[in-house]
């Protein structure tokens, strides 16, 4: 028995998923480069949905799998570093590891490949000679040759095997590290919520999966009333305050399906999935309410802050709708609740 047969499922899974990416890139007759290894394991792991439709639209049309479009998918869904920027949490150091690894890989398995095909050919050499020869000193000779190169054959396998789990626990880590790289490009420092990145991110997602189905989605723009007062009378470490009081409300108001991020200064946005606007309203009133019984002290002194309210636009999807149509409604409605006395919810038109 092998040593890989002796690993934990984890790691045949592993190994698995490597034996199944190569037999891919050559089904398709894709070159097996760094990059291209990379984005058909992450393909046959199956974790990124948008990531596999896209690979399947190249596999389909193979002549538009170019350097420059694994280069682009690579960047985008392996490492979110398109932009090329150098400073986004490290995401490029952490692409060139992930690379050098792959690389590392794929070396070690053509190796292996190589010695499989000498020892297997020395191998028949050997039983041939083995089945014409008659004198026992010689056939003992020859089977001492076979034992010592299958078990230097063993040994290399055996070897390959533990550098194979250690490049694959090294992927683990820098896939963990790239995980947290992205998770903290899409996530607001103050309040712990989505930020604008990822709010602009998962609305674009909801209007492409909409726009096939008969189902609706809700738009929540919130904005904390008189916010600029409280900054000018407390302070911003105050304000700053309320702004992470508030999202606590929000994210304990909200439903698992619902998604939250802070929408940019004291504003904060929610997608309502498959919500009608009835039901929408009607949890946007209860998120009004709860707000109103925020109270919130004065850091040094305890003094309680004043009532703090907000208001709501709510918009519904509406057939056809863009990012900014849907977005530009609900900020009018927004501007209506504030115009017309703030503390209120105001459907879009």
């Amino acid at each position: 028995m092998s040593v890989l047969s002796k690993n934990t499922n984890a790691n045949e899974t592993v190994a698995e998923l490597f034996r199944l990416s190569l037999s891919r890139l050559g089904l398709h007759n894709i070159p097996v480069t760094p990059v291209n290894y990379a984005l058909v394991y992450c393909y046959m792991s199956g974790d990124d949905l948008i990531l596999n439709e896209k690979l399947d639209h190249l596999f389909q049309t193979p002549e538009l799998w170019t350097d420059d479009e694994a280069i682009r998918l690579f960047n985008d869904y392996v490492c979110e570093c398109s932009d090329g920027s150098e400073n986004k949490q490290g995401a490029p150091w952490l692409r060139d590891e992930l690379l050098a690894t792959v690389t590392t890989i794929l070396g070690m398995m053509v190796d292996l490949v190589g010695k499989a095909a000498i020892s297997n050919t020395s191998l028949d050499t050997h039983m041939k000679h083995l089945s014409q020869s008659k004198d026992p000193a010689e056939i003992l000779k020859i089977a001492a040759n076979i034992v010592e190169e299958t078990q230097t054959f063993i040994l290399q396998t055996s070897k390959f095997e533990e550098s194979l789990q250690d490049s694959t626990m090294e992927i683990k880590y820098l896939k963990h590290e790239l995980d947290d790289a992205r998770k903290q490009a899409t996530i607001d420092a103050l309040t712990g919520l989505n930020n604008r990145r990822g709010f602009d991110t998962t609305l674009q997602s909801y209007l492409d999966s909409y726009r096939a189905s008969s189902s609706k989605f809700c738009l929540l723009l919130i904005d904390i009333d008189h916010f600029k007062l409280i900054n000018d009378t407390y302070g911003h470490l105050v304000g700053d305050k309320v702004l992470v009081g508030l999202a606590k409300v929000l994210f304990k108001q909200i439903r698992k399906s619902d998604y939250l991020a802070r929408f940019g200064g004291e504003e904060f946005a929610i997608i309502l999935p498959d919500t009608p606007l009835d039901e929408a309203f009607v949890q946007a009133e209860n998120i009004r309410k709860s707000i109103e019984k925020l109270r919130i002290k004065h850091i040094k002194t305890g003094q309680q802050i004043g009532q703090i309210t907000i208001s709501i636009g709510l918009a519904r999807y509406l057939a056809d709708d863009g990012a900014l149509e849907i977005i530009e409604r609900c900020d009018n409605a927004l501007y209506k609740a504030k115009s017309s006395g703030r503390n209120k919810v105001s459907l879009a038109e």
